[in-house]
């Protein structure tokens, strides 16, 4: 799973703060105002934001109605580059994860999961394989996943291993990072955690297992 990734790519640092703070408005059920936005992230005028929200526009990201005062939103592509969905939607399906080897995990949209409660750093992805089916984790279960809760060590999670995403029993020994499965067929894949750092990134912690059958 990369989508955060090729998101950082394609928006500006600026312009990505900017989609977040009308995000996190609409998260809250409301719909915030470009002076509002600019005082959310220090600038002194609003139109410093509609500059960026002009250009936002123009890409697809958001849209504009003429005829409101708060009249700017977030387009579906705009929460999908975020990797977020809007309040009710659901759970966004980030692309798929791999419960064996590390497998690539799709960098697009995939839809939501409507019946499930979605929040602004929860997304879901589609297990792939049977290392983890002694921890009750089979293959076809969406594992839900938590961006902004840390793992702990012996916790299940998703790691980034280049563009390959994997989900693992995770364990940190000294400098090594070590992921385990949950199927004695698997042997554990250890990395250095200072050699491999710029390639691996723990990208957030399993929340549950949800099966659509």
């Amino acid at each position: 799973m990369s989508t955060t990734d090729t998101t950082d790519k394609e928006l500006p640092p600026g312009q990505r703060r900017i989609l977040e703070v009308f995000a996190e408005a609409a998260m809250a059920g409301r719909q915030c105002t470009r002076a509002e936005v600019a005082e959310a992230v220090g600038y002194a005028y609003p139109s410093a934001v509609t500059k960026h929200t002009d250009a936002l526009v123009r890409k697809g990201y958001m849209a504009c109605e003429a005829d409101k005062k708060r009249n700017t939103f977030i387009t579906e592509l705009g929460w999908q580059a975020l990797g977020m969905a809007p309040s009710g939607a659901g759970v966004p399906i980030l692309g798929s994860i791999a419960a064996g080897l590390p497998i690539l995990a799709a960098a697009n949209h995939d839809g939501y999961l409507k019946d499930l409660a979605g929040s602004s750093k929860r997304f879901a992805l589609q297990v792939r394989g049977d290392s983890m089916i002694d921890a009750g984790i089979n293959d076809g279960d969406y594992a839900i996943i938590d961006a902004d809760r840390s793992v702990r060590s012996g916790s299940i999670g998703a790691v980034l291993i280049g563009d390959d995403a994997t989900l693992k029993r995770i364990r940190r020994e000294r400098s090594r990072l070590v992921l385990e499965s949950a199927n004695k067929r698997y042997k554990p894949i250890i990395l250095d955690s200072r050699q491999d750092r710029d390639t691996v990134r723990v990208i957030g912690a399993l929340r549950f297992v949800y099966r659509p059958f």
